[in-house]
């Protein structure tokens, strides 16, 4: 009976306690948690502003004025820009792009970048935040996190009769149980996953007495191994960026692609075109990027070669008649010669990786500032791999990939378009 009361008291706890948290807010509605509107404050360092809407950026005008043209740049937090003043953001380096190779200053362009959204929460975040906005271009960043992300909040999701969200409502309790790595034997694994929906088991397992005892929350790539669960992911974020299929991850992807597609059909009733980026986190560019922050995320030393996320998001955007731009190349080859493109002590952008973001996107190539390095070059181990590698590197990059060159023409200042303004 006591652990009962305990039980409810740490849930009422959770439902009442203050959901401000820096610049963010707990959303319980419907957005799970937002950008706190017209805060100004300083941010892992950096500069950090919102606007009335919640959005990282200026404000802009509602109606649209005309002659202007403006893209909305959904993503987490590379698109938010995390531990980079406001002006070097991706989307803010892409617009000061895009004004200063001939589109001019009737090119906008909205960072609707939050951090952990992933597209179950782009098409809400569009939906809800960003379409009065009225976009002529939707572009969406996809980060190697979203797929697990995705799967994690469509079970806390309300979801409509075509499988897309209604509402995805913080649940931290409910968050939690699904990523706790179990304790108890394989067999017993049923039992593990009640236990992990109670909030006094969470709190215990939280605790640095549960810490001491069974170890960190998230498991590293030696304590994954240890436990059979690499590739399982639930508990391995990174499941995606391996060379792995299993019948979870080709779920956790069909979910992901519902969503991605949900958000190409919104835009389109929006009168908007639809653009989908993939880019690459450090351990898939080389073995040594982001020193600190692969060690973090329990990586250590590896090169993660595989392709596999980036030509099955290839694939979804030939079935769906939607541009794909695979930033994996232009990241690899420019590590090596132009790095750091990633912070030393975590994943995120350099303000220099930041700025080939926005370049890979619409943007015309600057070259190369130094020679290669030999400590940030791809490490492929095998002849495969190193073929890739070598792909990977070449300097065939400065050939326009054609989904690069079909999503430019849906810029009013390409040669080839008269543009498509409202």
């Amino acid at each position: 009976m006591g652990l009962v009361l305990i039980e409810v008291a740490l849930r009422l706890q959770e439902a009442s306690r203050d959901t401000v948290r820096n610049q963010f807010v707990e959303d319980r509605v419907l957005l799970h948690h937002r950008l706190r509107p017209n805060f100004s404050g300083m941010i892992r360092g950096a500069r950090f502003t919102t606007n009335s809407r919640g959005l990282r950026d200026r404000e802009f005008a509602v109606p649209k004025p005309a002659g202007v043209f403006r893209i909305a740049v959904l993503g987490d937090s590379f698109t938010e820009g995390s531990g980079l003043d406001d002006a070097e953001t991706m989307p803010k380096r892409l617009e000061a792009r895009l004004r200063e190779n001939s589109c001019g200053p009737g090119i906008e362009v909205i960072n609707a970048g939050v951090s952990s959204y992933s597209p179950i929460l782009y098409y809400l975040h569009l939906k809800h935040v960003v379409a009065p906005l009225r976009p002529d271009l939707v572009v969406v960043n996809f980060d190697m996190t979203d797929v697990q992300e995705d799967m994690i909040r469509t079970e806390i999701a309300s979801l409509d009769a075509e499988g897309l969200p209604v509402a995805v409502r913080a649940n931290r309790r409910l968050e939690w149980a699904q990523v706790l790595p179990p304790l108890l034997p394989p067999a017993l694994h049923g039992l593990d996953d009640r236990l992990s929906r109670l909030a006094v088991y969470q709190r215990w397992r939280r605790s640095s007495l549960g810490t001491w005892l069974f170890g960190q929350r998230q498991l590293d790539l030696v304590g994954l191994e240890e436990s059979g669960l690499v590739g399982d992911l639930r508990y391995d974020p990174f499941a995606i960026t391996r060379e792995i299929d299993t019948e979870q991850i080709r779920r956790a992807w069909a979910l992901t692609g519902r969503y991605i597609r949900g958000i190409s059909d919104l835009a389109h009733s929006l009168g908007a075109r639809f653009v989908l980026v993939t880019y690459p986190h450090p351990h898939q560019v080389s073995a040594t990027a982001s020193p600190a922050g692969r060690q973090g995320a329990g990586i250590g030393a590896h090169l993660f070669a595989s392709e596999r996320p980036f030509k099955i998001l290839e694939s979804l955007g030939a079935r769906n008649d939607f541009p794909v731009i695979n930033l994996l190349s232009l990241f690899r080859y420019r590590e090596a010669v132009d790095g750091p493109l990633f912070r030393y002590e975590d994943f995120h952008h350099t303000v220099k990786g930041a700025d080939l973001f926005a370049e890979g996107v619409f943007g015309r190539e600057s070259r190369p500032t130094r020679g290669p390095s030999r400590t940030t070059r791809p490490e492929p181990t095998s002849a495969d791999s190193r073929d890739r590698g070598r792909r990977a590197t070449g300097k065939c990059w400065h050939r326009s990939p054609p989904a690069r060159e079909a999503a430019a023409r849906l810029l009013p200042c390409h040669p080839s378009s008269a543009g498509r303004r409202r």
